[in-house]
């Protein structure tokens, strides 16, 4: 996969000197990139989030970041405030300046420079030029250019009047010149920058850290050390709570060890139906004892090959202990029938092994056969089942070495020489069954049939799925609000959400965990976009007897469905493996490939719509469904001529209009923030009066070269052979 994906860069690498492409990346997907931990920060102590975020920014970020086995620890929330110069037009055009002249003056004055070494005697100065800006009254007080003072005119109108006394060719004095400060021409406030994500805790807006583990770290061991740390950060910051809201390793805990009582309950029963027929205390012992001994030897060999212990090698463990003891059985069986025809213990053992060691060798790798090929299985099933295998092979083995030595020690100890009684009891009840099924041959035949039939009919009503989900009490509620929403409107919806979630589950609900807007760890993801106008809800349900997860999402579902213009989707927690799997992506995937755009989105939508009516299937989309609203700009061309415009300067101008321009940053408190020019928010009817200047020096506006319209552009473009993809996907009740 890496040779493939070096092939694809390379061959994208020429598109991105495109000077249309901004950035061009090419990255494989990785779940194990997705967040093993979130935290939620909340604080009654900070006036605004802006005050809490300096302090988990400052404090608790790279602290975290510090810990062994810990890549990056990435804030969620983006509630950081920014210096915004916010210019008036007329201002500027009254003092003949332009935002760009703004922007130049705060970049020039907001530099330390170098002025050079001075040498004197023994030492040696460096001189510099300390020009950083260290608080909002220097920006507001930043000379940006000049103006003719009142005096100046005061004086020239004094000088006009009592000219016929002054020789015509005096010299004048100079024009006086009055600074023109920032806040002449705008003004300067600190607010919240545009946020893309908003973070919400039981419907209090608050922060939120999400914990990524380096590529070889145990997801396990890091969180540990992260919940450790946070322990310890309660103390240090009495007035901040740390609120775990997702935790990856409890879920690996968790079938760790349920695998682990899996394997144990398993070596008992074994065990247990050894003694059963064996009937004697001794040799099931004896018997027994290969299962820890095998194990431990499995432990050592597993070391050697670099295994961890994880769901798939215990899984491997559990399938091999009750194999472990089938080399011991036959051993066993083999000396104690010695011992029964009169040879001594040591006798019995030496010869009892030997007899039967090519049998159970065959045996043995007849069965390591079928599963070592899988070692070299590649993809995803050598990923999954590779360590298994090895476990698996690793502990027959083991169990035909302790079978072959340690087994017929211990017998030659313990077992003593016995006299066969020639008809034991169950010898007698065995002929008798036998017989009895010999002499009703055609009842057993159809007894036989009916069994078959039976379990044939048993098999077709189990349900059938690649990956079982599980009642973690832990579930997400996706939220899409039609495209072109603004996020502070999906905030307010999500708050809404949470809390009906809150009153719905009442005492079976622990917390609600929204985030809304752009979540970093989705952006890559095609099956779980991410945008202003999404949310998702991580639901985590209180410990005990409670309401399942079924019956929480029948509730949430019937409320939800009564909101128009909503569209909900319930997923289960999962985990990186999950996702590998692939069961975060919808079950239900059809495609329609063509070359019309217009029959390709008809057809879509057709097929989309017989779908939904399908009582099985919800959450029905399209590819073509829910288009972002775009304002699409239709230059008149020989008038954009005709004043030596061009599109990439019209573009560009406008963007400075709209978002304004980073001028540079004001560092306070160990803190930064940016500095961005601009001007007041443009509403949709001031688009066609915003200002265009020309080089010539002409006054235009947008309306006299464009004509906005308002059009819905595609949410997604899909290819497949360069071909043009119309995908229906939905989800299975």
């Amino acid at each position: 996969m890496d040779f493939a994906l070096l092939d694809v860069q390379k061959r994208m690498g020429t598109y991105a000197t495109d000077d249309e492409i901004g950035t061009l990346d090419v990255t494989q997907e990785d779940p194990q990139a997705l967040p093993v931990a979130r935290i939620a920060v909340t604080s009654p102590e900070y006036a605004d989030l802006d005050e809490l975020f300096g302090a988990i920014d400052t404090l608790v970020k790279p602290r975290l970041e510090a810990l062994d086995g810990v890549a990056s620890a990435e804030i969620e929330g983006d509630a950081e405030k920014e210096i915004r110069v916010i210019l008036d037009p007329y201002l500027l055009e009254a003092f003949g300046l332009t935002d760009s002249t703004v922007v130049q003056q705060i970049q020039q004055a907001n530099q330390d420079v170098s002025g050079g070494r001075i040498e004197e005697s023994d030492q040696s100065y460096q001189v510099k030029g300390m020009g950083r800006l260290t608080d909002i009254t220097e920006i507001e007080n930043l000379i940006v250019g000049q103006r003719a003072g009142a005096a100046a005119e005061g004086s020239s109108a004094a000088e006009a009047g009592a000219g016929a006394g002054t020789a015509a060719g005096a010299a004048t004095e100079p024009e006086l010149r009055v600074p023109v400060y920032v806040k002449d021409v705008g003004r300067v406030i600190l607010e919240y920058a545009e946020r893309v994500t908003i973070v919400r805790l039981n419907g209090v807006e608050c922060l939120g850290i999400a914990i990524y583990k380096e590529a070889d770290a145990s997801t396990v061991s890091v969180v540990q050390t992260v919940l450790t740390d946070i322990e310890q950060l309660r103390l240090d910051l009495p007035n901040v709570g740390f609120t775990v809201v997702e935790n990856q390793a409890r879920f690996i805990e968790a079938a760790v060890q349920e695998v682990e009582e899996a394997a144990f309950y398993g070596a008992l029963l074994a065990v247990g139906v050894l003694f059963l027929f064996l009937r004697s205390i001794t040799v099931t012992m004896v018997i027994g004892l290969a299962i820890p001994v095998s194990i431990l030897a499995t432990f050592t060999l597993m070391y050697f090959q670099n295994l961890t212990l994880n769901i798939m090698t215990l899984g491997g463990l559990a399938l091999g202990a009750g194999m472990l003891v089938d080399n011991a059985i036959v051993v066993i069986e083999n000396i104690y029938r010695r011992l029964e025809l009169g040879a001594d213990p040591y006798e019995a053992a030496a010869k009892g092994a030997s007899d039967v060691g090519v049998a159970i060798l065959a045996s043995t790798l007849t069965t390591v056969s079928v599963f070592l090929p899988i070692v070299y299985v590649q993809g995803l099933v050598g990923e999954l089942f590779e360590e298994q295998a090895w476990t698996v092979v690793f502990s027959l083995l083991s169990s035909l070495i302790v079978a072959m030595t340690v087994v017929p020690m211990i017998a030659s100890r313990l077992l003593r020489q016995k006299s066969s009684d020639g008809k034991p009891k169950q010898r007698r009840l065995y002929r008798a069954g036998l017989s009895l099924a010999l002499d009703h041959k055609l009842v057993v035949c159809v007894l036989i049939v009916i069994s078959a039939g039976v379990t044939f009919q048993l098999a077709l009503a189990i349900p059938m799925e690649f990956i079982p989900r599980e009642d973690q009490g832990l579930f997400n509620v996706d939220v899409a609000l039609p495209e072109g929403s603004r996020l502070e409107m999906t905030d307010r919806v999500a708050e809404r959400v949470g809390s009906m979630i809150q009153e719905l589950g009442s005492a079976d609900v622990a917390t609600v965990y929204s985030r809304s807007g752009q979540d970093p760890a989705r952006v890559t993801n095609v099956t779980n976009p991410s945008g202003p106008n999404r949310t998702n809800l991580s639901v985590a349900l209180s410990t005990g007897p409670r309401r399942s997860i079924a019956e929480m999402v029948e509730a949430i579902d019937r409320e939800l469905a009564e909101i128009p213009d909503l569209e909900a989707k319930y997923e289960l927690q999962e985990t990186a493996l999950q996702g590998v799997l692939g069961a975060e992506a919808a079950p239900l995937q059809l495609e329609i490939i063509g070359d019309d755009l217009d029959t390709l989105r008809r057809l879509t939508a057709e097929v989309g719509a017989l779908i939904e009516e399908l009582p099985a299937v919800y959450n029905v989309r399209t590819s073509f469904q829910g288009g972002q609203p775009e304002i699409d700009l239709n230059l008149q061309d020989d008038v954009v001529a005709a004043f030596g415009l061009t599109p990439q300067s019209l573009i560009a101008d406008l963007e400075r209009r709209l978002t304004g321009e980073v001028a540079g940053e004001l560092s306070k408190d160990q803190r930064s923030r940016d500095i961005r020019v601009g001007f007041e928010d443009v509403t949709l009817n001031e688009l066609r009066s915003i200002r265009i200047d020309t080089a010539e020096g002409a006054v235009l506006t947008l309306g006299d070269i464009a004509d906005p319209r308002t059009v819905e552009g595609p949410r997604e473009i899909l290819r497949e052979d360069q071909r043009r993809i119309g995908r229906i996907s939905g989800y299975l009740v």
